[in-house]
């Protein structure tokens, strides 16, 4: 039989490491962007496909 108790540990532990990783390449990404002398920055709008309400 399967060893549910571990499978579930495994993929919550691993799946908490990712998302700390992602926050951390977040803020890094962020901390770049308020740091950048850059004015050039453009905003994109989004445009909704009437198809897709």
């Amino acid at each position: 039989m399967a060893d549910y108790k571990k499978m579930y540990c495994e993929l919550f532990n691993k799946v908490t490491d990712v998302i700390n990783e992602l926050q951390e390449i977040q803020q890094r990404c962020e901390e770049l962007y308020v740091k950048s002398e850059e004015e050039n920055i453009k905003n994109f709008e989004v445009y909704k496909n009437e198809n897709n309400r």
